[in-house]
């Protein structure tokens, strides 16, 4: 078993200690159920770079009563050995769709207000 399985794997036993399903601790933590799942599967490097990876852990461990140097410091010595989560690798979260609002409205106010500016220069200019 690698480090890093054994890190998942003592997380998932204290979770399961105190009777706590993915979606309740995901929910105490605020956090998406993915990113519990990939703690406990010791998939550090889907939760992007190594900060994100080591403050999900600190607070997991605070949530499930864990030793914090007991966990990091295996996390951090994981690190060390060369066995570094890749943050090139696309993370599980998923980001909300950009939505694309139509121009129109501002080009149409743009030509209206260029016609009024001129149609306002050109009765200035009569009257002087």
């Amino acid at each position: 078993m690698s480090d890093a399985a054994a890190i998942g794997g003592q997380l998932l036993a204290a979770r399961e200690r105190q009777g706590l399903t993915l979606a309740q601790a995901a929910e105490s933590l605020r956090v998406d159920v993915a990113i519990i799942e990939s703690l406990e599967a010791g998939r550090f490097f889907a939760l992007g770079a190594p900060v994100f990876a080591r403050g999900y852990l600190r607070r997991y461990a605070e949530l499930l009563g864990e030793s914090l140097e007991e966990v990091t410091g295996r996390y951090s010595s994981l690190r060390e050995a060369g066995q570094s989560p890749d943050i090139t690798a696309t993370p599980l979260l998923s980001t909300p769709p950009v939505v694309r609002r139509p121009r129109w409205p501002l080009v149409l106010l743009a030509v209206l207000l260029v016609l009024g500016a001129l149609v306002w220069w050109a009765l200035g200019v009569r009257h002087v």
